[in-house]
């Protein structure tokens, strides 16, 4: 079986969302109430790209997964932090696939000089609380009714992991972008020889 981990691309949009689209229609997983289309997912992947990384798992050339990082607040004091989501097909999940991904993009992270990554998490959703466990994320609190979605409210629970730890001054992280792209590839390029 052929299977490859790389970054996502804006055209890779449409076969995102085929991804995705179930966790906003059938769950409280997402709390988007509406898929967005195709051109706005693009502009989602191509704004997140610059700053952050955003892979993909293909499978036989299918897109059967995806993981990204974003900026988790604004503030200048949180730039060492991110928050981090990984999205799977029926078809993979279980597979270590989500691992995989969060791997990759965690050693992507450090090199760009992240710190704290951050899971938001509906709190129903015990699968993905069990896998952040078992990837490394500790709990560290509950937002109550935080929203309002499938008819009820949710309430949503916050995972972290340290991946960079320092004492003292940190120097500031860099842009994705800027990070060296034989070192992106290397990274890449080590979890499909896995």
């Amino acid at each position: 079986m052929k299977e490859n981990l790389r970054l996502a691309r804006p055209e890779d949009a449409a076969d995102i969302l085929r991804v995705y689209q179930p966790f906003i229609t059938d769950t409280a997983i997402s709390f988007e109430y509406e898929v967005p289309s195709a051109a706005e997912f693009a502009e989602r992947i191509k704004s997140i790209a610059a700053e952050y990384p955003y892979l993909v798992y293909e499978r036989e050339g299918k897109i059967e997964g995806y993981a990204y990082a974003h900026r988790y607040l604004e503030r200048a004091a949180y730039q060492w932090d991110v928050e981090v989501t990984v999205y799977l097909s029926a078809a993979v999940r279980g597979a270590g696939i989500g691992a995989q991904l969060y791997a990759a993009m965690e050693k992507l992270l450090q090199r760009q000089g992240i710190i704290n990554l951050y899971a938001c998490i509906t709190a129903t959703n015990t699968a993905s609380i069990s896998f952040h466990a078992k990837n490394g994320y500790k709990m560290v609190g509950t937002f109550h009714k935080a929203g309002f979605k499938l008819d009820e409210w949710q309430d949503v629970v916050w995972m972290e992991k340290c991946v960079g730890c320092y004492s003292g001054s940190p120097t500031p992280p860099v842009k994705f972008t800027e990070l060296a792209p034989d070192e992106v590839a290397a990274v890449v390029k080590a979890f499909n020889e896995v």
